[in-house]
């Protein structure tokens, strides 16, 4: 990937894919060779199967890539699984603060409002243990969005949207290479655009239609849709987000560590010692109550007050009656 990294900020017109790099490299032998993991004994957690608009979103940012003269950029993207559809930005920087603007004033006014939406570690990662609900997961709360927290690439959490990241770079940065921030999104809004619109990705005996903004449209009547915010009216003078802490779920995907334990927000939680070791378990705090539920293989294993200093209200939109897993 730095290979990759180094050619896009040189500005070479024809960038050969990761693989190829791979193949020259190991070719002249300046490659180590490679330790693969035991995949096929690695535990797996059911996916949620979602076919219908506004149940289940994805989001992830492709990060840390450059513009002609070595500005470097981050492209957020969130896409909806069940209509395929996509919004996406482009920013100088990887802010949580940047990334609940775009959700809120970009993303979900196109693609409605999930029951769920799943990402990687890093935006719900804290570095205070008193402090475990990040600006994005408070402004997830506050909308009755429950958010699924888990490893990036690992378990299937993420993969819709890091399949569409590899989309949205074949018809933008792959294709083309941009001097400007500013011809960049010009380049991605197209690029969204035809994927929204012209990609025939839909089962059409499924959904009425090939196109993901089409199908989106057909149900607009019972999505759920934001109102009409500007995050920055939200945001004091520290820099801190005025919403409140509201009635809903966070659900973390974790390993039980060598000490029987898993990791939330800097705290250590114990997990009963008849699961093995590397065993994975959904961990789920539940505001309303100020509960923590730990489970494995969906039969709850460990219970907790969890520690909430918040005064808890009422969400926007209420959250849907059942987590997200229990789509699976």
């Amino acid at each position: 990937m730095s290979i990759l990294a180094q050619m896009e900020r040189d500005g070479w017109p024809d960038i050969p894919s990761v693989a190829t790099i791979e193949r020259i490299l190991s070719g002249a032998g300046v490659t180590r060779p490679s330790r693969k993991r035991d995949r096929s004994r690695e535990v797996k957690l059911p996916l949620p199967k979602v076919t219908d608009p506004g149940v289940w979103q994805q989001a992830d940012w492709v990060q840390d890539r450059y513009l002609k003269g070595g500005i470097r950029f981050n492209s957020l993207q969130v896409a909806d699984v069940g209509s395929h559809g996509l919004e996406s930005g482009q920013y100088l920087d990887r802010k949580i603060l940047t990334a609940v603007t775009f959700v809120v004033e970009r993303a979900w006014p196109k693609l409605s409002i999930p029951q769920g939406i799943s990402t990687d570690n890093a935006f719900a990662k804290t570095t205070h243990k008193d402090i475990p609900f990040t600006m994005w997961v408070m402004t997830c709360l506050y909308f009755g969005v429950e958010v699924i927290v888990g490893p990036p690439g690992r378990h299937g959490w993420t993969n819709h949207i890091e399949a569409v990241n590899n989309e949205w770079q074949n018809r933008t940065i792959r294709a083309e290479h941009y001097n400007t921030i500013d011809e960049l999104r010009q380049g991605s809004n197209r690029a969204v655009e035809w994927l929204n619109t012209c990609r025939p990705i839909l089962n059409p005996d499924l959904a009425g239609t090939r196109y993901p903004a089409d199908y989106i449209a057909a149900h607009a009547d019972v999505l759920q849709w934001p109102p009409t915010i500007n995050i920055a009216d939200h945001i004091n003078a520290k820099g801190a987000l005025t919403l409140p802490l509201c009635n809903g779920r966070v659900t973390f995907v974790r390993h039980v560590t060598d000490h029987h334990t898993i990791n939330i927000a800097l705290t250590h939680w114990p997990v009963p010692d008849t699961i093995p070791i590397g065993g994975l378990v959904t961990a789920t705090i539940t505001t309303g109550d100020r509960q923590l539920k730990i489970r494995h293989q969906g039969e709850q294993v460990a219970r907790f007050d969890y520690p909430i200093n918040h005064t808890i209200k009422e969400p926007y939109y209420p959250p849907a009656d059942q987590s997200l897993l229990h789509h699976v």
